[in-house]
């Protein structure tokens, strides 16, 4: 199946036309520039379209000449950048997306998969979905957007179900658990602070992140985001709106420090004690309600802490991403 794939050189979109071409479909890379240091192992595998997701007539003119089947819109300015840049941020991550949407509904794309963000959510009660309780959160739950990017997701979700009412086209978000992957680090600033502390061990550098070592997540790898990107790309019609995909169980940061130690012993991490390891000053942490996906979609985490770590190790050892 030929599959557009915005975003398909980046932390999480190279897992993705990874996948694709492994179960043997045609992706369709569009993006911004030809930057293939995520993806060296697949470079020449796949059409490569540069453009911007802001320029409508772009993608259709992508969709229309690869005669495309299926989208998954994975381009995005992250948090940092679209809070310093608002403007851009939105016509980025909003209008992007809506353009995305319609470049479909124009070509007749059979299904759109968004990937969202559980940021889509905003700010999280800590009753009833913090401690003790940390009741996991549902994809029903009230959301509190507060800064760009959550507004962005949360108005590119809006906007999907629209099109859905009004074309009866088939568009499904997915709001993803707080992800750790290869090249996380550089692209994402601060998102990437847990994949901080497997590429210093990797260099043999100490980490130290003064505080949250208590703060409960939903933290999972990259390798499960692609499996449910692709999942629901392929899964059967009638598909609810919004999923959950992540792990569906919490994580510390010391947790999460211990499981690189198993698999790098020589690592030397320390987390201080309290929450908020993001530095965020508001409560995006929270266990998410897969049982949707697994319902759904037949999505079950493949990988645990240690495989996750274990695989990001043997990832960029394999692709020479420098982290020794």
């Amino acid at each position: 199946m030929r599959v557009l794939v915005t975003g398909g050189l980046g932390v999480n979109g190279s897992w993705v036309t990874r996948n694709l071409l492994n179960e043997g479909h045609e992706p369709i890379v569009f993006e911004a520039r030809a930057d293939y240091s995520l993806a060296p192992d697949i470079e020449g595998q796949f059409p490569l379209v540069l453009g911007d997701v802001a320029d409508l007539d772009a993608l259709v003119a992508a969709c229309q000449n690869y005669r495309v089947e299926r989208i998954v819109h994975l381009a995005a300015l992250m948090p940092n950048d679209s809070q310093d840049r608002l403007r851009q941020g939105f016509i980025i991550n909003a209008l992007g997306a809506v353009n995305v949407f319609e470049a479909a509904r124009q070509c007749d794309v059979q299904r759109v998969v968004f990937t969202s963000s559980k940021s889509a959510y905003g700010r999280v009660p800590d009753t009833p979905y913090g401690p003790p309780e940390y009741t996991p959160i549902a994809e029903t739950a009230t959301c509190d957007p507060v800064i760009a990017y959550d507004i962005e997701k949360f108005a590119a979700e809006v906007m999907a179900r629209n099109y859905q009412q009004n074309y009866g086209m088939e568009i499904v978000s997915l709001r993803f658990g707080t992800i750790y992957a290869p090249g996380k680090l550089a692209r994402h600033g601060r998102m990437g602070l847990l994949a901080v502390m497997i590429e210093n061990a990797l260099a043999g550098v100490e980490t130290s992140i003064p505080s949250g070592g208590d703060q409960v997540d939903d933290v999972m790898y990259v390798g499960d985001v692609a499996r449910g990107i692709t999942l629901s790309l392929f899964a059967a019609p009638e598909l609810e709106p919004m999923y959950n995909i992540a792990t569906g169980y919490g994580t510390t940061p010391r947790q999460f420090a211990e499981a690189v130690r198993a698999v790098i012993p020589d690592a030397e991490i320390n987390v201080g004690p309290g929450m908020d390891y993001l530095g965020m000053g508001i409560n995006y942490y929270s266990i998410s309600d897969i049982s949707l996906a697994k319902r759904d979609l037949g999505y079950e985490p493949a990988y645990g802490l240690r495989e996750g770590i274990e695989d990001y190790v043997a990832t960029v050892r394999s692709l020479g991403l420098g982290a020794e």
